[in-house]
């Protein structure tokens, strides 16, 4: 261990190991100095750990304000060992901090993965070389299941069970192993046929095209579920294409128009079944260099206006991702039959449906996406992964 004050210079010694780490963390007259970060005194004081400014059990912050802008130089001591830097105040108050979470502070790519595995962006062919199931056994039997289907979900972008008992109980088991069930302006849980009960093309046997849902939602839903409870049908199949490949391949091509996609908001709506919802949001979204969400439903989108030639390049942006969704190399079918059920990450795939002929019924229902992430983040504390 090693302590300094506050004139500056490396605060490890020690072994080897810890020097490569001694030389991203120093002291300066401001405060700590993380790589090229300066975590300020007043930071410092605000992420204080000890009982009077930290309530540890509830994970809630105790110091007020006005004591955080009062914050002087603290004294640092440094646990090269144990990976952590605590600074001491007279007063009593002490922050007791993680070295791996001070050399990622403020990096918004690793904020937005939550500790989660790395999308891999897929083709058509990608997908059908590495298409994987879980029994619906499995999922719901313990913690481990849970976290399998949430891997293929943040790696692949959609999770395909099998052998999913054909009744509301077992849907609603299903998704809650995810998160809770979201409620909409359809329910909690839904059922949609092909015999028009609903205000939407969902319940009618046309054709319809790739796209997320809620992009009349402030909010859009994090995991869309559908599960097969009928099928006397021919066609029907279910269309799915990767967001990031959409994205990563409109970069590629068409940088100018991936770039209005990235900036300006297009509006979504639903207007039916006793509702008027609007939201507006880009297309595309990023957090840092990571991709987040697609936001994309032809069907669904508002009358809007901008000057030309501004206009007319989102149209061309709008018209760019439509051809590359409705590319069949973009394009994975999954034809689920009775207990089949995917749960897509609605952030990231777009879904859409083939005409058919016939009955076909799905049920489903969608999950908040921060719901989604604190599953993934429980179950990964819960399995001892630094998340």
């Amino acid at each position: 261990m090693a302590i300094t004050d506050v004139s500056g210079g490396p605060v490890f010694e020690g072994s080897a190991s810890s020097a490569s780490v001694a030389e991203r963390i120093r002291t300066c007259d401001e405060g700590v100095v993380v790589d090229d970060r300066v975590l300020s005194w007043r930071w410092l004081r605000d992420h204080a750990t000890d009982p009077t400014s930290f309530d540890a059990r509830a994970t809630q912050r105790l110091t007020p304000p006005d004591v955080v802008a009062a914050a002087s130089a603290g004294r640092v001591d440094v646990d090269a060992a144990g990976g952590r830097v605590s600074v001491a105040w007279g007063d009593g108050s002490f922050a007791d901090l993680s070295i791996p979470d001070l050399l990622t502070m403020g990096d918004a790519t690793v904020a937005a993965a939550a500790g989660r595995p790395d999308a891999v962006a897929w083709d058509a062919v990608g997908m059908r070389s590495r298409h994987r199931t879980i029994g619906h056994a499995d999922l719901v039997a313990d913690d481990h299941g849970r976290r399998t289907a949430l891997t293929y979900l943040w790696e692949d972008g959609f999770v395909h069970l099998t052998g999913v008992p054909i009744d509301h109980a077992a849907t609603r088991s299903a998704i809650e192993c995810f998160g809770g069930v979201r409620s909409s302006i359809f329910g909690d849980l839904w059922e949609f046929g092909n015999d028009g009960d609903l205000d939407d093309l969902a319940s009618t046997p046309s054709e319809i095209t790739p796209h997320t849902d809620g992009t009349y939602s402030h909010d859009a839903p994090g995991v869309l579920a559908l599960h097969c409870h009928e099928y006397e049908a021919e066609g029907g199949g279910n269309v799915l294409v990767d967001g990031a490949h959409v994205a990563e391949r409109l970069r590629r091509e068409s940088p100018e128009l991936h770039d209005v996609m990235c900036t300006i908001e297009v509006p979504g709506r639903y207007v039916g079944d006793d509702a008027h919802l609007v939201a507006r949001r880009p297309p595309l979204r990023y957090v840092g260099d990571r991709f987040e969400q697609i936001s994309y439903n032809h069907h669904d989108r508002a009358p809007f206006w901008h000057s030309e030639p501004l206009m007319t390049q989102v149209f061309d942006g709008l018209a760019a991702i439509d051809r590359i969704a409705a590319d069949p190399a973009a394009q994975f079918e999954v034809d689920l039959r009775p207990g089949d059920m995917i749960l897509l990450d609605n952030w990231r795939i777009l879904h859409g449906r083939r005409a058919f002929r016939g009955q076909r019924r799905m049920a489903g229902g969608y999950v908040n996406r921060e719901d989604v992430e604190s599953t993934w983040r429980r179950l990964s504390v819960d399995a001892d992964l630094d998340v």
